[in-house]
């Protein structure tokens, strides 16, 4: 049996959706897209200047877990077709992974990238994912999100973590 190893919290943060949530070009309905986005930024600095994530291309991996993901877009894209109009745009599963492109894009992320419905506690699911992702070796750095949309947009919120193998006896050494 594989001991999963002991990870560190780098940082972390949490932003809820409301008038101030910095929209999002390119995803026009719902918080979704907005909410994860934010949540990165707080968490880990804006992309277009110094932030965390800087430098670390293949060795960083996001994953994003929600339980019921974009509801918004899924209840306007179902009234569309209901209504004879079928559009790419407002296709639901599209948002979850087109938001995270768009992070792994600005922030130059090219690790793995995974997107999971999850089915309890969102942010201690999405932990453990990073957790295996690390034991693997498959990413030294895992940025792990969370986005719960509300019927009451005051509750709505994503979570942004950012997780490291926890450094060993012989990194803890000052130089």
């Amino acid at each position: 049996m594989t001991t999963l190893p002991a990870f560190e919290l780098v940082t972390s943060a949490e932003v809820h959706a409301g008038p101030e949530l910095p929209q999002l070009p390119g995803f026009m309905v719902s918080d979704f897209a907005p909410l994860a986005y934010a949540a990165v930024r707080e968490c880990v600095g804006d992309a277009r200047s110094g932030h965390l994530l800087k430098g670390i291309g293949d060795r960083g991996g996001i994953i994003l877990g929600s339980q019921r993901f974009d509801t918004v877009t899924l209840e306007l894209s179902v009234e569309h077709v209901n209504r004879g109009r079928v559009s790419p745009i407002l296709f639901y599963q599209v948002v979850p992974t087109a938001v995270l492109g768009q992070i792994a894009r600005d922030y130059r992320l090219t690790g793995p990238v995974s997107c999971v419905a999850v089915t309890g506690d969102a942010r201690d699911e999405v932990l453990e994912l990073a957790r295996l992702l690390l034991a693997d070796q498959g990413a030294e750095w895992v940025l792990g999100l969370t986005v719960k949309l509300d019927p009451d947009p005051a509750k709505a919120f994503a979570t942004a973590d950012l997780v490291r193998i926890a450094p060993g006896p012989a990194d803890r050494k000052e130089s």
